[in-house]
């Protein structure tokens, strides 16, 4: 559990659910829930086998209610592979976007405060995010408790917990799997079986468990799966968020352009297989040091990158066309900084360097649905009434 406060300001509209989160009084990220998606991260489906003829990379999944996921090769359990017509658990790991269907995985998480059961894998992480000698006894003692082809990922907040409520809530873990695998031997059809949090609370999880969450919605809001440890302090507005005045900042991030100081600017681009992000030097003057100054503005860029990929949920894979430096130690420290301003990301960013065209190539694992595919849907949506 986190001992920060945070603030959840959600509102419901026509077509779902919009949120901001907001932390030290500043919003650090936008989140929006369909109200036409039936699956959401984390919710496991008794699914039916499609026939396709993509099985040597994957199967499409039959979910019910007309929903469809895709189970790639590389994300199913042991055991043997799927046929047309079987019946397989599979959990959401990645919510549909994009016009495409939601990613499937058979290596299920059941998702605890402090630690998550991995049911179908056998091994145990340490977030890594512990110090090392408290992580390797953390690792030995959870490896003790699970059983033959059982695993878990021990997560940040397991340091500050005692021993024996961390056993607890791993066995409690455990119990619910074994519900689960009780009620799947009684069905014969797919469909949910199992939503772990609905909304607020999986977005609470996601931050790791703030000690205070007030939460401001215009209505009454399902707080299923919410840990004790988390006090809610909910308030009803009838127009929450131009009440915390989120409407500017929310129009804002919708928007492709994102200025800097002294005149400089992103340029934020998507399309449907990645995210390029152009630093533009506008108005910004260079004097007689282009190094110096290209730095300077490349620093600032970098900063403002990694707060826009949170706020706008940006995933998957991201190239960024910094200004040109000819010095290499100059172009080190950018990406040494670049990587200490996503720290406090709770999604892995991972930086892998500049390609030999000179961009940065990086990723953020892509989750839930986010700001960044709402825009991406309307401007699809757009098209096609163009073209009707």
């Amino acid at each position: 559990m986190s001992s920060e406060q945070i603030t959840l300001v959600v509102e419901k509209e026509d077509e779902g659910m919009r949120a901001a989160l907001i932390e030290h009084d500043e919003v650090v990220s936008f989140y929006f829930q369909s109200d036409t998606k039936e699956g959401y991260l984390g919710d496991l489906f008794l699914g039916k086998v499609l026939e396709n003829r993509l099985s040597q990379v994957g199967w499409f999944i039959s979910l019910g209610n007309d929903l469809t996921g895709f189970l790639p090769r590389n994300k199913c359990g042991n055991g043997p592979l799927p046929e047309t017509g079987a019946f397989r658990l599979v959990q959401i790991d990645k919510e549909a976007r994009d016009g495409k269907e939601a990613g499937l995985t058979e290596n299920i998480q059941i998702t605890g405060e402090h630690i998550i059961l991995l049911p179908r894998r056998s091994y145990v992480a340490v977030s890594k995010k512990i110090l090392v000698q408290c992580g390797e006894r953390l690792k030995r003692m959870v490896s003790g408790w699970c059983s033959e082809g059982e695993g878990a990922i021990i997560r940040t907040a397991a340091a500050q917990l005692d021993d024996d409520t961390l056993y607890a809530e791993f066995m409690a873990l455990k119990q619910r799997w074994h519900k689960l695998i009780n009620q799947l031997e009684v069905e014969n059809e797919q469909k949910r079986i199992f939503r772990q949090f609905s909304f607020v609370p999986a977005l609470i999880n996601e931050n790791h468990f703030p000690s205070k969450c007030l939460l401001y919605s215009n209505v009454a809001l399902s707080l299923d799966g919410l840990s004790a440890s988390t006090i809610i302090q909910s308030t009803i507005q009838a127009h929450p968020f131009r009440a915390h005045h989120l409407e500017s900042i929310y129009e804002a991030a919708l928007q492709p352009s994102v200025p800097l100081q002294s005149g400089a600017s992103l340029i934020i681009e998507y399309t449907e297989t990645l995210t390029t992000i152009d630093v533009n030097s506008g108005a910004m003057r260079f004097h007689d040091n282009w190094e110096h100054t290209a730095y300077q503005i490349n620093c600032m860029a970098a900063k403002e990158i990694a707060k826009q990929l949170r706020l706008r949920q940006i995933g998957g894979m991201i190239l960024i066309d910094f200004l040109r430096m000819k010095e290499a130690s100059s172009r080190e420290k950018l990406l040494e900084k670049f990587s200490k301003y996503t720290t406090a990301d709770p999604s892995l960013v991972h930086i892998h360097g500049y390609t030999k065209m000179g961009l940065v190539e990086l990723t953020r694992k892509r989750k839930r649905y986010g700001l960044r595919d709402r825009t991406v849907d309307r401007r699809r949506n757009t098209r096609r009434n163009v073209d009707s």
